[in-house]
């Protein structure tokens, strides 16, 4: 996939999105819901760590302004001492970050899951570290240009399992879709079930029918069905 790279951002260029209406507005500290992350096309990558690929792909060709990255075993001080690193997002600084609750993400509580065996961890259920989601919002250089991407785009990083997050905030809670989804099953990363065909994730899809309008899957991951 890294090697398609350029291929990818040309092809979803075509599919450019405006910019939402809140993030080209954005203010610090100006009021915001977690509906209004969810309400553009979003960017989704289950177990991301510190991989910018989806993000890079998706701003590059100005298809994603609202991006989800879903890990459980990154903490959330590892995570800010990344993203506080010069040049942690090349081309691009922060102006904002917001910060939420369970309850902004899921206002009507966790669903019900019927599948053949449930995830290890409940919807929303973190590390024994204290829980976090939080949304970043980036802002490019004034010395950079279109070619880096959107002018601005938001990036949510949520502590949680990866795959119950899924089919409780697609399924369950917002009825939509991601319009791009990464799937990589990393060899070593302590992923309990896989992502790719065959695994928990793939029967979420196939019974939810909330299916992603494009997926970029990795060499070392096999598409759904």
């Amino acid at each position: 996939m890294h090697d398609n790279s350029e291929q990818i951002v040309s092809y979803l260029s075509q599919y450019k999105e405006e910019t939402p209406f809140w993030i080209e507005n954005y203010t610090e500290g100006k009021n915001v819901s977690f509906i209004d992350i969810m309400s553009s096309r979003i960017g989704y990558y289950p177990g991301s760590g510190y991989d910018g690929m989806l993000m890079e792909i998706g701003n590059r060709s100005q298809t994603i302004h609202s991006f989800l990255y879903v890990d459980y075993l990154l903490t959330k001080h590892d995570l800010i001492e990344h993203l506080e690193k010069p040049n942690s997002v090349y081309g691009y600084h922060s102006i904002d970050r917001i910060e939420w609750k369970e309850e902004d993400i899921l206002p009507n509580g966790p669903q019900v899951m019927n599948l053949s065996k449930c995830p290890r961890m409940n919807p929303l259920a973190f590390k024994p570290e204290k829980p976090y989601c939080f949304t970043e919002i980036l802002e490019r250089d004034s010395d950079k240009d279109d070619y880096w991407g959107s002018k601005r785009f938001a990036i949510t990083f949520l502590c949680a399992d990866a795959i119950a997050a899924y089919h409780q905030l697609f399924f369950g809670e917002y009825k939509k879709a991601p319009w791009l989804v990464l799937l990589q099953d990393h060899a070593f990363g302590c992923n309990y079930d896989k992502f790719g065909r065959g695994g928990l994730f793939d029967e979420i899809i196939k019974n939810s029918h909330i299916k992603p309008e494009y997926v970029l899957c990795a060499d070392n991951t096999h598409i759904w069905d």
